[in-house]
């Protein structure tokens, strides 16, 4: 969340299971006890409660319950007064991802972040306390809104003394306090084997995608191939079957009907017509390749890819820098061949990154040229590989046929650009996909 990096200490003092509408009350309770010994006003401590309650009644409603955190923090630049001070946090994280949350949200009219902040309760949230977070819960993810209100006087070291009494304070006994913290690291167990079959799933449907995508490639490159071969032959072949059709032809009106080598030269004018017939076939299956092709936004393009590729960065431990133009970036394109381009280029970037570092992507214009730029912090490409990078099959990896970067210069001409590599060691490879201003026809 947007705040957990300005929060310097925290201690937690209290989790609270959300499972049946008898716990609001006790969250109310609770909620109000702890402003109240944490030196919050009276007022704002019966704000807190109430809010707490009627978090607690949502999450039961829509997540079908879950847990309330409360927490003591301590922060120097989140503080209204700007000099370090403590405050309390309510952690509010649903039991699991929200029903009919999409369907509310789509009635609503609004996107979902402006959704979550303007239904109640957490619009009340937000006018009571300090700082209101909201993490949507669509998509197999639990809705969690973490709240802080600051304003009182310990110091974290006197808290470190007190926290004991304060726990005595906000439970009855000593078994009340040991059963609702057992309560709570049960629900969390419980929580995060769900939500880690919830990333199963989508890594699986994930690692589909992309085996799919990877079948498309060969068969793309194979494709591509066999069609080169087949033109190159035809080419060859297109000059002496013309030549040796018409000189048959030629012959066949000089001899006469009775002549015995006739039926010879008719058999040999046939099969050169039929090779005139294979070398024209071979022309309009070039020709053919352009019929795929329509306008397209390349920003769509390459979020369409950026889908299927993030969870891969998140599973390395490398993040993205997203620069995306806010104006469309229209250019014409087969979709499918150009998103196999750009799946290879970021797959590159992301086998040349180390864990930590980051993957920077824009997709902008310039000089009115629509550009695709990725950048890597990996060690660089070595000089010597890279003047031979796109006329021969060579790799920086352990493993791979290094024919990859051929094809994306290939579907790059398909569609009358250029792929431009940039690269020193130790410093990363940038790669620009550089596509045309105006679309050449013929």
């Amino acid at each position: 969340m947007a705040v957990e990096k300005e929060v310097k200490e925290r201690l937690h003092i209290l989790t609270l299971v959300i499972r049946k509408d008898k716990d609001v009350p006790r969250i109310r309770t609770k909620a109000k006890l702890f402003a109240g010994i944490c030196r919050i006003n009276r007022i704002s401590a019966i704000q807190i409660a109430t809010a707490a309650s009627e978090m607690s009644r949502l999450l039961l409603k829509y997540t079908n319950g879950g847990t309330v955190s409360y927490s003591i923090v301590f922060s120097r630049t989140l503080c209204p007064r700007g000099e370090k001070c403590g405050g309390i946090e309510l952690l509010f994280q649903g039991r699991r991802a929200g029903r009919n949350w999409n369907v509310l949200q789509a009635d609503s009219g609004r996107s979902a972040s402006e959704f979550l902040y303007d239904i109640s309760p957490i619009s009340s949230l937000k006018k009571i306390l300090d700082h209101v977070i909201a993490e949507e819960g669509q998509s197999g993810i639990p809705l969690k809104v973490q709240a802080i209100k600051w304003g009182f006087d310990f110091s974290w070291d006197d808290l470190q003394g007190q926290q004991e009494i304060i726990r005595e304070q906000l439970f009855e006994d000593t078994e009340e306090s040991y059963l609702e913290n057992l309560r709570a690291k049960h629900g969390e167990v419980l929580r995060l084997l769900r939500e880690l079959a919830t990333k199963n799933y989508k890594l699986d449907q994930t690692n589909v995608e992309l085996l799919q995508l990877s079948q498309d490639l060969e068969v793309l490159a194979h494709e591509r191939t066999v069609a080169e071969i087949g033109l190159r032959i035809a080419d060859q072949i297109r000059n002496p079957a013309t030549a040796i059709g018409g000189l048959v032809r030629v012959l066949i009106r000089q001899v006469p009907e009775d002549f015995p080598g006739r039926k010879k030269l008719e058999t040999i004018f046939r099969e050169a017509q039929k090779l005139e017939e294979i070398v024209s076939n071979f022309e309009k299956l070039a020709q053919q390749q352009s019929t795929f092709f329509e306008e397209a936004d390349l920003r769509l393009i390459v979020e369409d890819v950026l889908k299927t590729w993030r969870p891969l960065l998140i599973k390395k431990g490398v993040t993205a820098s997203e620069a995306i133009s806010d104006r469309p970036v229209t250019v014409w394109a087969n979709k499918q061949t150009l998103k196999v381009a750009v799946l290879h280029i970021l797959r590159n970037a992301l086998d040349a990154s180390p864990r930590g570092s980051t993957i920077q992507i824009s997709v902008h214009r310039e000089n009115g040229h629509p550009i695709v730029v990725v950048r890597d912090q990996g060690p660089g490409i070595p000089e010597e590989i890279r003047e031979k990078l796109l006329r021969e099959s060579v790799t920086t990896k352990s493993s791979g046929t290094g024919v990859g970067l051929i094809l994306v210069q290939h579907i790059l001409k398909e569609h009358q650009g250029s792929i431009e590599f940039e690269s020193h060691p130790g410093k990363g490879t940038t790669v620009r996909l550089k596509f045309p201003v105006r679309w050449q026809e013929g």
